[in-house]
């Protein structure tokens, strides 16, 4: 998936968007073809004519991906015209065709059309054939999809997305490794959809996105004819590449009608609202890296078949992972963040199960930061070796007959059965992961939820000729107010008087209290050698 995300995603920038001497019509087009060859997609032409300074490139056909994802685009003529100056003019078509289609993860084939619109765009390129920037002023483009074709059954699916006022530059420099960068900007993104289908009944959406910036890098070995199917090769080449993108105000709404799981009848409106986020990524051999972070948003929904309405919010919220990605023996570093910040619910949520407001309903939050090493046993884009289907046929036909009259409630054969899904399953569960933990570190975890908190820091280890299953380390806690929320979860049935003396206990064996502080407790956990864990000094394994 990050794959084909990557690097469908600089390829369709490329197509928006491919420093300081003269360049010609045939050098920036040249440019273009071997662009998206080095990106494993092909490129042809119906044909090419020059008249003047005006090269006209017609009926071209950009094709590629895996099969689980095909991209192709059709665009009826390019138009590359020299300027007097060095420099290239390039006008697209108004219109052009795009398809996706490839394989569904539970079986079948879909294909999906899409008309895509570019009234006024223009791209002026400049530098020499070895280094060109190309700055592209696109005022509108536009998505549009009518149909989806699923296993040859043709259905609806119209959707819009338009985007306006695009500008940016796309850098490339030839060579050994080649090098692209860009940025650019979208003023706002608009969408809509109102899709239907017999079983799943109908959802009709609407939104809009502000301010768009995004900005990236990639370098790019020789010697990678297909990236989609080469990504480890490439990485070990010196393949590298990076993104960042932060958009304004979020804002959808949507509606929806069909029937529940008992077939009755059920519908309901809702909305987001959100100030804005920002997110980047990173690849290469070092590693790979995900960041995302989210301004505040609220959402709102309403249901005829619901007692209240859904709503709640979130001041802000952020992710963080960072993973290594090539294999080594050494151990390697690793990352996870995750945090929300002011998490409120509506007042009728609350009141579904808090009707006098006996519980605090301050804002919660959560923060998450884990670190540490591990093992990276098998690449991570490494392609999994193909299946060759190897496998012992019947003797003979007799064999099959014999199999196929037999009773499917045969004991013999349910046992049989039964123990080779045992063993599929075993076989399955056993498989590496491709990482191996060597060290985790707990640099924090935080909860503050119902007028109590909990926090907890530590670190623990694969201990020598073991793994993580039975660590060896350390992790201290502490908890605020628990004692308190416990009393009130009581008052208001949540916690049933007769349970709650067994909860305290279990509350006991784990920490105890601080001395001098007001509903205030502590936990330090020990894990040892051979699997032994103390809590406060007791061993409870």
């Amino acid at each position: 998936m990050f794959r084909k995300l990557t690097s469908s995603a600089l390829a369709l920038a490329a197509i928006g968007t491919p420093a300081f001497a003269d360049v010609t019509p045939e050098q920036v087009w040249q440019s273009w073809v071997e662009y998206y060859q080095s990106m494993g997609y092909t490129v042809t032409e119906g044909g090419r004519d020059m008249s003047g300074d005006t090269l006209t490139v017609r009926d071209i056909l950009i094709a590629g991906g895996p099969e689980t994802g095909r991209v192709e685009v059709k665009l009826p003529q390019a138009l590359l015209t020299g300027q007097g100056d060095g420099k290239v003019k390039t006008v697209f078509s108004d219109n052009m065709d795009l398809t996706l289609e490839g394989a569904e993860p539970e079986g079948g084939t879909y294909t999906i059309p899409v008309k895509v619109s570019l009234p006024g765009n223009g791209m002026v390129t400049s530098g020499a054939p070895e280094d060109m920037t190309h700055a592209f002023n696109y005022p509108t483009i536009e998505l549009a999809l009518t149909t989806m074709t699923s296993d040859g059954d043709e259905r609806p699916l119209p959707m819009n997305f338009a985007l306006q006022n695009s500008t940016g530059n796309f850098h490339v420099v030839s060579g050994n490794p080649a090098k692209y960068d860009y940025d650019l900007k979208t003023e706002k993104v608009t969408f809509s959809g109102d899709v239907s289908d017999e079983e799943e009944g109908s959802v009709k959406f609407a939104g809009s996105m502000d301010g768009i910036e995004g900005d990236g890098s990639m370098t790019a070995p020789e010697g990678i004819a297909n990236l989609e199917e080469q990504m480890s090769e490439a990485l070990k080449a010196g393949l590298a590449m990076d993104g960042r993108m932060k958009a304004g105000a979020v804002n959808a709404t949507f509606e929806f009608s069909g029937t529940d799981e008992s077939g009755q009848p059920s519908s309901g409106a809702g909305k987001y609202d959100g100030k804005g986020f920002d997110g980047s990524f990173t690849l290469s051999s070092a590693g790979m890296g995900y960041q995302l972070g989210s301004d505040a948003m609220q959402f709102d929904m309403t249901s005829p078949q619901l007692p209240f309405p859904i709503n709640y919010a979130v001041n802000s919220g952020s992710f963080n992972m960072q993973l290594p990605v090539t294999q080594q023996d050494a151990p390697q570093p690793f990352k996870f963040a995750y945090s929300l910040q002011g998490v409120s619910l509506g007042d009728a949520i609350w009141n579904m199960f808090d009707p006098e407001a006996k519980l605090p309903r301050d804002p919660a939050s959560l923060e998450i930061d884990l670190g540490g090493l591990m093992k990276v046993t098998t690449d991570l884009f490494a392609l999994p070796e193909p299946d060759t289907g190897d496998e012992t046929p019947p003797a003979d036909a007799t064999d099959d007959a014999t199999a196929e009259s037999m009773s499917p409630d045969a004991p013999a054969d349910d046992a049989e059965a039964q123990a080779q899904m045992d063993e599929m399953d075993d076989e399955t569960s056993a498989e590496p992961s491709g990482f191996e933990p060597v060290q985790l570190d707990i640099n924090q975890i935080a909860l503050n939820l119902l007028g109590a908190s909990a926090t907890a820091t530590g670190s623990l280890k694969t201990p020598e000729s073991g793994s993580m299953d039975a660590p060896v380390g350390q992790v201290h806690a502490e908890f605020q107010g628990i004692n308190g929320l416990l009393d009130k979860l009581g008052s208001i049935g949540l916690i049933p008087q007769d349970q709650m003396m067994g909860v305290r206990m279990m509350l006991a064996m784990f920490a105890k209290p601080v001395e001098g502080s007001d509903d205030k407790l502590t936990t330090e956990l020990e894990f040892k050698d051979g699997g032994a864990i103390f809590a406060n000094g007791q061993q409870i394994k």
